[in-house]
């Protein structure tokens, strides 16, 4: 018997850089068809949203390079 287990029961692993792939491949084709001006640009947003989406899905940069240092708090 075979076991999957989740970090985060409930929540859909999606895989971004398919999907991005393949919306692009699907826009290419829109833009080459005439009449399908509005299902390009619909694609276009869709992208826009997954590269949004990974922004916020990044790791934080935690390196000594990234550091940001408050000031001191006097007391």
């Amino acid at each position: 018997m075979f076991r999957i287990t989740r970090h985060r029961p409930g929540l859909a692993q999606i895989d971004l850089t398919t999907l991005r792939e393949t919306l692009h491949y699907m826009k290419s084709d829109a833009d080459r068809i005439p009449g399908l001006e509005d299902v390009s640009k619909a694609l276009q947003a869709t992208l826009n949203e997954i590269e949004r989406a990974e922004r916020k899905l990044a790791p934080p940069d935690l390196s000594p390079i990234a550091a940001k240092f408050l000031p001191r708090r006097h007391s």
